[in-house]
C-alpha cells in the first residue's frame, strides 16, 4: 500500500490505547490538517480523536476509513502538537490524556461576535524606577529586540517593585507586535493582576482560568488565537494558550508548587513555559524573591540570566525580624498558640491603629510526633524525611522507604520522659483564642473555608484593604502577592510546620513562605516587623528567612540535596498503586518494585519501597507507591514496558508522576 494514511490519537484515556491509529482518507474527502478533530470507526462504534501525522502503513494491513471531519480548523497549531508530544514522553502519559488536557473550549450554542478590543491605557500611575529596576528592564527588552528568546531569572526582594518592570517589558514587547503570557500561581489573583495590566492596556488583556463561563472561555481563547487580545493573564492552565505571535512569559512567583499540576496528567508550568519560550523565541522572565532550586541552580550553571533588586523602592524599608523560641514558652507555662511577645506587639499595634497578619503555616498537615522539651521530630535514617504516624498500627512510618518504629517513650534527642506530642494547631482554635484574647479586635480568617463561595475572597481582602478588620488570620493564602499599606506586624505563629512534612522540598518551602509573609510587612509607610515562632530557631532555612541571608539557604540546601541526589541533582519518578483491596494493591506494589529493582539496578537508579501513601485511604480506596530515584531519562521506556504489562490489571490503577511534588 503506497499511500499516505492518516495517524490519529483516539479520544479514549485508557493505558492499552496509548498509540497511534492508522485510517485512510476518502476519496471525496479534503486531507485533514495536522490538530483537526475527526470521527473514526473503532471497534463496533464510531469515536473522535485527531490527526497527529501522516505515514505509510506497514504492507498487507487493511485499513478503514475516516468517517467525517467534525471542525473547520485544526484544535491545535504544529506547536501545540510538538508540545503534546513532548509532555507525552517527558511525563510518561497517553498522548490522549494530554491532548484531552490542551483541547480548546467548546464553541457556544449561541454565536459569539469576536471584534478586536479598543486599548484603554490608563496608566494609572506613573512611577519612577529605581537603577536596579531600569537595569533589568533594559536587559529584557534588549532581548525582545533581538527577537532571539532569552530566560531570565528576575530575583528581587519582596516589595521591591518586580510588577513595575513586569508591565514594562510588556508594554515593549506589544511595541514590538507581540503577545504576552502572564502565569501567576493562583485563580484568586487574576483579578488584582488584571486590574493592574488593564490599567495600562485596557481592553487588550484578558484572563483565563477554569471558573470563567463557557462563552468567556471560548471568547478568550478565540481572542488570543487570532491576536485581539495581546495580554494573558491566569494560572498554570494557561500555558497552554494558542497564542499568534507569543513574544514574552512572565512567571510571577515562579517557584510557587502551584503550577505543578497535581492531578493527571501531571506537569509543571515553568517547564512548558520554558519549552514554548524557545520554540517561540520568546523571552521568558522567572520573577521570585525565593526562587526554587531548579531556577536557581540553572541561573548559577549560566543557563538563565540573573537580574537582581535587592532593595525596595524609597520610603519602603525591609521589616525587621524577631524570633520566638516555642520551647521557652511551654517551659514557662504558656500553652497558647500566640507568644507573650507576639501578644504583647499585637496590643501595641491595634492601639496605634495599625493592621496584622497572622499566618498559620498548615501547609499539607501530616499527624507528626515531636518531643516538646526540645522539639525533635523523628526522621528516617535512609531518607532524612520526617516519621509520619499511623492510627492504625499506632507506629511511625517512612513514606519513600516504608521503614517502620514504634513512638518512643523517651525521646532520642533529649531524654524527656514525659510523653511524645502531635504537632499542628487548627486555624478555628486560633481565631477563637484571639476572639477571647482580643475581645475589640475585628478578626478576619482567610482560608480554605471562609472562600469556598465565589466572590468571598476578594470580599475578605477588599475588608482588610479598607481596614474593616484589624486582625487577618490566614494560612498560605495570605503570602501571595498582597500588599496592604496599613500591615506593620506579621506573626507566624508555627514556622516549622511545614518544615517536618515527609518531602524532601519541606526546607526549600519553609524559607519560601516564611520570607513571603515577611515580605507583608512594611509596604506602606511606617516600618514593619515579622515575629516568627519556631520550635527551631537554629534550623538552617529559619535563620536564613529570618536574616534575609538567601545564599547561606541554597549553599546548604544544595549540599544537602547533593548528597542525598534529590532533584535538580537527579530525578524522581513516583508510581502510585491504588485499589479498594488492600492485600491486592500492597501485593502489586510490591511485585513490580522487585522487578523494578532487578531491570534498573544497572543503570544506578534506587528503587525506594512500596510505601503507603501520606493519606493511605481515600473515597474507600487504599494507595501506595514506589519511588524511583536516579538519572531516569534514559531508561524511562524500560520503566514503560515493564509497567504496561501490570497496567491490564484492571483492579489496581497504576499512576506514572514523573517530578512529583507533596508526598
Amino acid at each position: 500500500m503506497g499511500e499516505e494514511a492518516a495517524e490519529v490519537v483516539v479520544r479514549i484515556n485508557h493505558p492499552r490505547l496509548d498509540n497511534v491509529f492508522h485510517y485512510r482518507i476518502p476519496q471525496k474527502m479534503d486531507k485533514p490538517q495536522l490538530g483537526m478533530r475527526v470521527k473514526v470507526p473503532f471497534g463496533h462504534r464510531v469515536v473522535e480523536g485527531w490527526v497527529v501525522g501522516y505515514s505509510k502503513p506497514r504492507e498487507g494491513i487493511h485499513l478503514r476509513e475516516i468517517a467525517e471531519i467534525t471542525v473547520t480548523e485544526p484544535d491545535f497549531t504544529e506547536e501545540m502538537l510538538q508540545l503534546a508530544h513532548w509532555m507525552a514522553g517527558y511525563y510518561m502519559h497517553p498522548l490522549s490524556e494530554i491532548l484531552e488536557l490542551m483541547s480548546p473550549p467548546k464553541a457556544p450554542k449561541r454565536p459569539l461576535e469576536l471584534t478586536t478590543p479598543e486599548s484603554l491605557p490608563q496608566h494609572a500611575e506613573e512611577i519612577v524606577l529605581t537603577d536596579e529596576q531600569q537595569a533589568a528592564l533594559t536587559a529584557i527588552i534588549d532581548a525582545l529586540k533581538r527577537q532571539e528568546g532569552g530566560s531570565f531569572l528576575l530575583y528581587g526582594v519582596t516589595g521591591c517593585g518586580k510588577t513595575e518592570v513586569y508591565l514594562r517589558a510588556a508594554q515593549a514587547a506589544l511595541d514590538l507586535g507581540c503577545q504576552v503570557l502572564y502565569l501567576v500561581p493562583e485563580i484568586a489573583l487574576t483579578p488584582q493582576k488584571e486590574a493592574i495590566f488593564q490599567s495600562w492596556f485596557g481592553e487588550e488583556v484578558a484572563v483565563w482560568h477554569h471558573r470563567l463561563s463557557g462563552r468567556e472561555k471560548y471568547r478568550n481563547w478565540e481572542g488570543i488565537k487570532r491576536g485581539y487580545y495581546k495580554v494573558l493573564i491566569g494560572p498554570r492552565s494557561a500555558v497552554f494558550a494558542p497564542f499568534k505571535r507569543l513574544g514574552l512569559i512572565i512567571i510571577d512567583e515562579e517557584h510557587d508548587s502551584a503550577y505543578k499540576q497535581q492531578e493527571k496528567p501531571y506537569y509543571h508550568a515553568r517547564q512548558l513555559a520554558l519549552w514554548r519560550a524557545r520554540y517561540n523565541k520568546a523571552v521568558i522572565v522567572l520573577g521570585s524573591a525565593t526562587p526554587s532550586l531548579e531556577s536557581y541552580t540553572a541561573a548559577a550553571a549560566g543557563k538563565t540570566q540573573v537580574l537582581t533588586i535587592k532593595k525596595r523602592p524609597p520610603g519602603r524599608y525591609l521589616p525587621r525580624v524577631s524570633v520566638v523560641d516555642m520551647k521557652e514558652e511551654v517551659r514557662e507555662g504558656n500553652l497558647s498558640s500566640l507568644s507573650r511577645y507576639l501578644l504583647e506587639q499585637i496590643r501595641l499595634r491595634l492601639a496605634k491603629e495599625e493592621q496584622v497578619i497572622l499566618f498559620l503555616n498548615r501547609r499539607g498537615y501530616a499527624p507528626l510526633v515531636f518531643c516538646p522539651s526540645c522539639g525533635e521530630v523523628l526522621k528516617c535514617r535512609n531518607c532524612s524525611i520526617s516519621l509520619i504516624y499511623h492510627k492504625q498500627t499506632r507506629d511511625l512510618r517512612c513514606h519513600y522507604c516504608n521503614i517502620r518504629r514504634a513512638v518512643p517513650e523517651v525521646c532520642p534527642s533529649c531524654g524527656n520522659r514525659k510523653g511524645m506530642r502531635f504537632l499542628g494547631t487548627g486555624i478555628q482554635k486560633v481565631e477563637k483564642e484571639l476572639n477571647e484574647i482580643l475581645p475589640d479586635s475585628r478578626v478576619v480568617r482567610l482560608d480554605y473555608d471562609t472562600t469556598r463561595k465565589k466572590g468571598a475572597f476578594q470580599r475578605i481582602l477588599g475588608s482588610f484593604y479598607r481596614r474593616e478588620a484589624d486582625i487577618l488570620l490566614g494560612t498560605q493564602m495570605v503570602a501571595k502577592g498582597h500588599d496592604f499599606p496599613g500591615v506593620t506586624l506579621v506573626g507566624v505563629l508555627n514556622a516549622d510546620l511545614s518544615l517536618n512534612l515527609p518531602d524532601f522540598r519541606s526546607a526549600e518551602h519553609t524559607f519560601q513562605l516564611l520570607t513571603q509573609v515577611a515580605g507583608r510587612a512594611g509596604r506602606g509607610s511606617q516600618p514593619g516587623e515579622v515575629v516568627v515562632q519556631t520550635l527551631y530557631p537554629d534550623h538552617y532555612s529559619i535563620t536564613a528567612a529570618c536574616q534575609g541571608d538567601h545564599h547561606y539557604f541554597y549553599r546548604e540546601e544544595m549540599r544537602r540535596r547533593r548528597s542525598l541526589e534529590y532533584p535538580p541533582f537527579g530525578e524522581l519518578i513516583r508510581l502510585r498503586l491504588t485499589g479498594d483491596d488492600e492485600e491486592k494493591v500492597i501485593s502489586l506494589s510490591a511485585q513490580i518494585a522487585e522487578e523494578l529493582r532487578c531491570i534498573l539496578t544497572p543503570y544506578q537508579l534506587s528503587v525506594l519501597g512500596p510505601a503507603p501513601a501520606s493519606v493511605v485511604r481515600v473515597k474507600g480506596y487504599y494507595r501506595y507507591q514506589v519511588m524511583l530515584k536516579g538519572k531516569c531519562r534514559p531508561v524511562r521506556r524500560k520503566i514503560r514496558e515493564c509497567l504496561e504489562v501490570y497496567q491490564k490489571n484492571n483492579s489496581v490503577i497504576i499512576n506514572i508522576e514523573v517530578d512529583p511534588f507533596g508526598f
